[in-house]
């Protein structure tokens, strides 16, 4: 993904003649987007062609330049996105399995002590804000590369935010772990993105280090390779199945439990069954047979299902033999 990214400015530099002092980069549909001053500048190759979040959400059957295009148009005129009219506070669900979601509640509900997220125009925010961190993620997707946005930076501070480096909008979770333990936080929530193989083993370090206890979240893991799968499923707690083979095939069978179908969530570890133990108001996440079981929610009851709640959904939790469960409105092409 590095590469690519450099790349990916190279042609920006090109089409603009140098990197605009505003600019922000994501990714929908495996395709990097970047922004500038409120505005898509330049968007690359989708490489998956249907999502069904993204149909839920915005109402597109197909994935291609011109529907991202829209799609961002829609988040700068709704949320101001990528600009100093940006919501960074939010309490309401949007996605039923969303990373932001579960560490909203995890928050609410203390289970976790605080998150470390990233926000474009800030870059690693360290904040115990429930609100703070939904409003953020909410309809934030990978953030690969980012720019000081001051009205951003000045909300999510009133907001009880703690920025890594408010003067250049860093991104580095490693860092924002540290700067969490400093803060004297002992129970942490970390996103890191799937391509940032590096981080997870030396977040594990920090944990060991500092005696605390940390939850990796693995997301935007579209068009990650095998290896870093692999990376993802020895050090991170939850993981975010996207559009990517590799964690269906890797992480999949390893975990716990599954949450959905369509684009499922792979619960790896007890440290993750405890967070989104969190996000549901029964009791029934702490009663798993943690050695031998695996489980799944659906939203549809067959014998043998316990209904319990998530977040503001109803769904139904199942044994099951192994994971993962493929569902028919999944993302096409998986890669």
């Amino acid at each position: 993904m590095k590469e690519r990214l450099e790349r990916f400015l190279e042609e920006i530099k090109k089409i603009q003649g140098g990197l605009p002092s505003d600019l922000h980069v994501t990714r929908k549909a495996g395709a990097l987007v970047a922004i500038s001053g409120g505005k898509v500048i330049h968007v690359g190759k989708p490489t998956v062609k249907y999502c069904p979040l993204f149909k839920a959400l915005f109402g597109t059957t197909e994935a291609d330049k011109a529907s991202i295009r829209q799609k961002f148009n829609k988040q700068f005129d709704m949320w101001g996105m990528f600009t100093c009219n940006r919501t960074v506070a939010e309490d309401k669900i949007i996605v039923p399995f969303g990373a932001s979601e579960i560490m909203m509640y995890a928050l609410k509900r203390k289970v976790a002590g605080c998150a470390v997220l990233v926000c474009e125009g800030a870059g690693t925010v360290v904040t115990s804000n429930p609100v703070l961190v939904q409003g953020i993620g909410a309809y934030m997707n990978g953030v690969f590369y980012t720019s000081p946005v001051q009205g951003i930076i000045e909300k999510i501070h009133k907001e009880e935010g703690s920025i890594l480096d408010p003067g250049t909008a860093k991104i580095d979770q490693t860092a924002g772990v540290e700067k969490a333990v400093s803060l004297g936080y002992k129970h942490i929530a970390v996103t890191v993105r799937g391509d940032q193989d590096d981080i997870p083993g030396k977040i594990r370090e920090i944990e060991k280090e500092n005696n605390v206890s940390i939850t990796i979240l693995s997301v935007c893991n579209t068009g990650i390779g095998k290896k870093q799968a692999e990376i993802i499923r020895r050090y991170c707690d939850i993981a975010w199945a996207c559009a990517s083979s590799n964690i269906w095939e890797i992480a999949g069978p390893a975990a716990i439990l599954q949450l959905g179908m369509k684009i499922p969530v792979f619960v790896l570890t007890e440290k993750g069954i405890r967070l989104i133990s969190g996000y549901s108001r029964q009791e029934i996440l702490d009663k798993l047979d943690l050695r031998r079981k695996h489980y799944i929610t659906m939203n549809k009851l067959e014998p043998g299902g316990v209904k319990m709640d998530l977040g503001q959904f109803s769904v139904y939790l199942y044994e099951t033999e192994k994971l993962p469960l493929h569902a028919a409105d999944e993302p096409r092409p998986l890669h």
